[in-house]
């Protein structure tokens, strides 16, 4: 479907969607990379299969969306306000202590979010409503290593933070190549690179127990514990690779000088910035769409409707999903992440 042409809004803002009811104007971007940003919004088949090349888009050049901060900012001031009275009407908030204080205020923002009314389809409104992260540019040089392979990114930050930073991964495994593809790049280590502690600290108790079955009298209870004697084994290294493939092991390196929550933190909102966009383009696509359909059948409909497959139906859908005599002068997007669809219909 064609959205219009690309085209320059003033220094680093184009316009990717002008035939659009909502139309996105991208910030931050030269004409190469909002071309590309626009090629991956426009692949409708599949379209949520391009999340995640678009959140590294988004990530790299630190991109936002003109009309995505309007509506933030449109919400976010009912939704402060809505936290802050229920912090002043709450009877616990007084006495609590710095950690009940944020698991209320968690629960204070979760009913001001509903009570907005306003559902963005996949995307978390929760962070965006917090905005954009303080450290959201800390991973530029880090995302270079990566080279738009977003799937590869997504993968490394899930594996960094893990109560047991060592997995065995064998050679079948799902996920074996990506962790390949993290050694080749210098974000993890494999097998015998790994200290042996950490070697350790992956295996299970059993696993232990028994390359220690000739050194303790009777299996050892605790796991940490059984690390601490099988350090200290002179024969470690031979003991081990009777019992384990080295090539199968792996750790993710966190990197250098970057806070891994704040890694995590920044992907996670340009993951929730390229849903939302995503569905509006989408959702612009269709309306277009349907647009088509009905000057080319223009003898088979009578009339139009606005719907919306959630349920419950959301409070935003609740006053435009319903049928039309004529084609509606406001149509689907109605804010970002709408995911309401225009269809070709039939009088009742």
């Amino acid at each position: 479907m064609d959205m219009g042409e690309l085209s320059s809004t003033g220094e680093g803002a184009w316009l990717l969607n002008p035939k659009s009811p909502l139309p996105l104007t991208v910030v931050g971007a030269d004409r190469v990379t909002a071309a590309r940003l626009k090629d991956l919004l426009g692949r409708a088949e599949y379209w949520t299969q391009k999340v995640p090349e678009v959140a590294l888009l988004i990530a790299q050049h630190n991109l936002q969306f003109k009309e995505l901060d309007a509506f933030v900012a449109q919400h976010k001031r009912r939704f402060d306000a809505d936290v802050e009275q229920r912090i002043a009407s709450s009877s616990e908030w007084a006495a609590a202590s710095a950690k009940d204080r944020a698991d209320l205020r968690s629960e204070f923002e979760d009913a001001a979010e509903e009570a907005l009314g306003i559902f963005v389809g996949r995307a978390d409104l929760g962070l965006l409503l917090h905005g954009q992260p303080a450290a959201f540019a800390d991973d530029d040089e880090l995302l270079k290593l990566f080279n738009g392979d977003a799937t590869l990114y997504s993968f490394y930050l899930s594996q960094l933070g893990r109560a047991n930073p060592v997995v065995t991964v064998k050679a079948e495994d799902y996920g074996r190549k990506s962790w390949e593809q993290l050694v080749e790049k210098g974000m993890a280590q494999r097998g015998k690179d790994i200290p042996l502690q950490l070697l350790l600290e992956g295996l299970k108790l059993k696993e232990l127990n028994d390359i220690l079955a000739d050194v303790v009298g009777k299996p050892l209870g605790r796991k940490a514990k059984a690390v601490e004697v099988a350090v200290a084994l002179p024969d470690l290294h031979d003991r081990l690779s009777q019992r384990i493939a080295f090539r199968e092991m792996f750790q993710a390196l966190p990197p250098a000088d970057l806070d891994v929550a704040g890694l995590v933190g920044s992907f996670a909102y340009a993951s929730s910035v390229a849903t939302v966009v995503q569905q509006t383009y989408f959702t612009a696509v269709q309306t277009l769409e349907a647009i088509e359909e009905r000057k080319r059948d223009s003898g088979i409909y009578d009339a139009w409707e606005i719907s919306n497959w959630e349920d419950p139906l959301p409070a935003c859908a609740a006053a435009v999903c319903k049928k039309y005599d004529r084609l509606p002068a406001k149509r689907p997007p109605f804010h970002v992440g709408c995911n309401c669809r225009l269809a070709c219909s039939f009088k009742d």
